[in-house]
């Protein structure tokens, strides 16, 4: 679920405060990986890289499960799914079809959207941070999400899951909503792998949704209880 308050700063600007232990960075790395692939969950979202698409998803998952948000999803983007028709669309049929997951003016959002990346940039959603952040109503989780999922880019996501990942399992002292913790942010940045990007974010999302939940955790089915030797070294 992705925090609904916008926050336009970025990671890439924030000053490291936390140097990791490569061999237990690379083996929670494999670990996530790994589960994603056994254990990812599927959504019609994550069967495309087409950035826009992505970026209608990420709209619609705000304080919204994504089990819901499916079937609306795929209503819009047989009707919706490309810029240009987007940027066409009656609100007010847009609302119709977004009425079932409450916040209704997202239809208003997806409309505005559209028409400004027509407008500014030629119809492409754009794939650079500042260009994306500059675009209403998206902030550095959907951003990075568009670029992640949708041009490849090594980017983190995160979410209040993936906080409660960081700090259960890899000892990181967290006291700030994850979308206001830069620290989080750029602690996120540095466990990135090189390959398999959108993989390991995704992991790291059904991690947090399936088995390290809120309040109660499954510690016992989690692929991290067995792989890691012992908590990263944060200094």
């Amino acid at each position: 679920m992705i925090p609904f308050a916008i926050d336009k700063g970025s990671p890439e600007q924030v000053v490291p405060k936390f140097r990791v232990e490569d061999r237990l960075k690379t083996e929670f790395q494999e670990a996530v990986i790994k589960f994603y692939l056994e254990n990812g969950r599927s959504y019609p979202w994550r069967r495309t890289n087409d950035p826009f698409k992505i970026l209608v998803a990420e709209i619609l998952l705000r304080l919204t499960g994504a089990w819901k948000a499916e079937a609306v999803y795929e209503e819009i983007i047989r009707s919706y799914g490309t810029v240009e028709s987007m940027s066409k669309a009656k609100t007010k049929e847009l609302k119709r079809i977004i009425r079932p997951l409450g916040l209704s003016h997202r239809a208003t959002l997806l409309v505005d959207i559209s028409k400004d990346i027509i407008n500014r940039f030629g119809g492409r959603v754009p794939d650079d941070f500042a260009a994306l952040v500059s675009l209403k109503g998206v902030g550095r989780y959907t951003a990075n999400a568009v670029l992640c999922l949708g041009y490849g880019r090594k980017v983190p996501l995160v979410d209040e899951s993936v906080r409660r990942i960081f700090v259960r399992c890899l000892n990181f002292r967290s006291t700030k909503p994850a979308y206001l913790d830069n620290d989080l942010w750029s602690f996120a940045a540095k466990l990135l792998p090189d390959k398999r990007i959108k993989e390991y974010n995704l992991g790291l999302l059904d991690l947090g949704a399936t088995l390290c939940k809120y309040p109660k955790s499954l510690c016992c089915k989690c692929p991290l209880q067995t792989s890691k030797r012992g908590p990263l070294r944060i200094r």
